[in-house]
């Protein structure tokens, strides 16, 4: 039986700190982890690597994480992908694994540092898994043209 290949996950943090605490966890997990360490090696890596999941600070040194995540959604290859906040901007006494941040109309995921393993991994095999599920629904969708082609009886 052939095994499956690990979900990748992108993390853009400028935190090394964060980005060894997050490599551990997502190893321990089964998970492949790429980093970058600005927004533009961010953009970059996502749109080379095609990540299962990103993982992105807010305040980074280059873009705001907003941003970055705008960008993207917007670009017709990494636009699918989908997006969990990682934020010091959160009060981690307050976080309970509920925060969204709104971007370009879509609720993403936000979880303070320093970050929860248990919320935050359950996070992310859902998100994969929802867009795991939502590629399966795509794939199965017939194009129209190819409806067009038969003939009414």
């Amino acid at each position: 039986m052939m095994k499956k290949p690990p979900k990748k996950i992108l993390v853009i943090d400028d935190d090394p700190g964060t980005i060894r605490l997050l490599e551990k966890w997502l190893r321990v997990g089964g998970r492949l982890t790429i980093t970058a360490a600005n927004a533009a090696s961010g953009l970059s890596r996502a749109k080379k690597e095609n990540p299962d999941l990103i993982l992105l600070d807010i305040r980074l040194p280059d873009l705001n994480g907003v941003e970055l995540a705008r960008l993207l959604h917007r670009n017709p290859v990494t636009k699918d992908i989908p997006i969990i906040f990682i934020t010091i901007s959160i009060d981690v006494k307050k976080d309970k694994g509920d925060q969204f941040i709104e971007v370009d109309g879509v609720s993403l995921r936000a979880f303070a540092k320093p970050l929860h393993n248990p919320k935050l991994l359950n996070e992310i095999r859902k998100a994969i898994n929802r867009q795991k599920n939502q590629n399966l629904k795509t794939k199965r969708a017939k194009p129209l043209s190819k409806l067009e082609n038969f003939k009414k009886l």
